[in-house]
């Protein structure tokens, strides 16, 4: 047993932290403690807590508050949070009032905008934290490989900023029968009460998304990549909603032991990709990067595909390799999207009303706050 045990130090000092016996604890162990603890520190002053208080519904008789997380990610106050927490589709209005709380101080914050596809909402505050830290929208399409460790920083029930630790157990653009609207990153670290909207970092430091889905039935949960988050925050900045590209061609999936599975156009009409030259029975092979292998891959391209810009895609033709730039447009309104919203319940904690002191300290009258609607 003791040879077992010498095999592997890092397990040995894991599990006597746990159990209490005197083994020696690892340099290793030690190391990824100290930066656990580093990560926190440096990043703690990015988390807030949001809430938003909805109007009583149905067999409630007083004001609703949901509870969840979020984080700054711009120096003039900008928070990413859950759509289900701040625009909430399964009340019959708008949220009366938005807050962040940070630091045991409210501020009031207004919706900028919100995607529910991806359930990724983006607040702007009114008046800022004396100091805060915010966390950078990384553009990269690199995804944190399966066993990369990643701590969550989250705001559970009514605690401090809180961390926890687990790893990327995978890589998926479904669950079941819904569709994602791009690739997530599912982690194993559970979602609890208030973790909705939490932010996950590498062992760098560096962001590597935000909760959005939890799956309680396997303990996990679903993370947006931040580069999916970036380009949400971009056109809700500028168009106050997401805009979906297009180009316009039907396809259908094929495999063989010859050459696997691959996607073919199966129909081009007067479209973009028809303007662009693209032609049924092209096989695509590429996709501004992504290399195209299932519809799992084609979803996630055409996510990131922006409206205007010239998409570079490589497709094989009767054996020959051919490359077309074709210009994105906006998704017609009668085009399918087949893009299905969350998978599971997003953690929110839904309490009776707690109104919050305002930046200066005053008490919200609750008879005040229910005059307080949006436009």
């Amino acid at each position: 047993m003791r040879r077992g045990f010498a095999r592997f130090p890092g397990w040995c000092a894991f599990l006597a932290i746990l159990i209490g016996f005197p083994f020696p604890v690892s340099a290793d162990f030690l190391g990824l403690q100290r930066r656990i603890i580093e990560i926190y520190q440096e990043n703690r002053s990015a988390m807030v807590r949001v809430k938003a208080v909805y109007e009583a519904q149905g067999e409630e008789t007083t004001p609703q508050v949901i509870i969840g997380t979020g984080f700054f990610i711009s120096r003039e106050g900008s928070v990413l949070t859950n759509t289900s927490i701040v625009d909430n589709a399964s009340r019959e209005s708008r949220p009366i009032r938005i807050w962040i709380e940070h630091d045991g101080v409210a501020f009031s914050a207004d919706l900028i905008g919100s995607d529910h596809s991806a359930n990724v909402a983006l607040l702007r505050l009114n008046t800022l934290p004396r100091e805060f830290r915010f966390l950078h929208l990384v553009d990269s399409a690199d995804l944190p490989p399966v066993g990369t460790l990643v701590v969550r920083l989250s705001m559970p029930l009514e605690f401090d900023p809180t961390p926890e630790l687990g790893m990327v157990t995978g890589h998926e653009s479904r669950f079941g029968g819904r569709l994602f609207p791009c690739i997530y990153i599912r982690t194993s670290i559970p979602g609890s009460p208030g973790d909705g909207g939490s932010a996950y970092l590498d062992l760098n430091g560096r962001l590597i998304g935000l909760n959005v889905v939890s799956i309680p039935e396997i303990g996990a949960t679903y993370v947006i990549p931040a580069r999916a988050a970036l380009r949400i925050r971009e056109d809700l900045l500028a168009e106050g909603n997401v805009v979906r590209g297009w180009v316009g061609f039907e396809v259908r999936e094929e495999s063989s032991v010859r050459d696997g599975n691959r996607i073919v156009i199966a129909a081009i009409t007067d479209t973009p990709a028809r303007e662009g030259g693209l032609l049924a029975g092209d096989v695509i092979r590429q996709i501004g990067g992504y290399r195209i292998r299932s519809l799992d891959d084609l979803r996630n391209a055409m996510f990131y595909a922006r409206v205007g810009q010239y998409l570079q895609i490589q497709v094989l033709r009767a054996g020959e390799q051919r490359d077309f730039s074709i210009r994105v447009a906006p998704r017609p309104a009668d085009e399918p999207l087949e893009v299905h919203a969350g998978v599971g319940e997003i953690e929110e904690i839904l309490l009776p009303a707690s109104l919050p002191d305002s930046e200066d300290g005053e008490e919200v009258d609750p008879v005040e706050l229910l005059q307080r609607r949006r436009p």
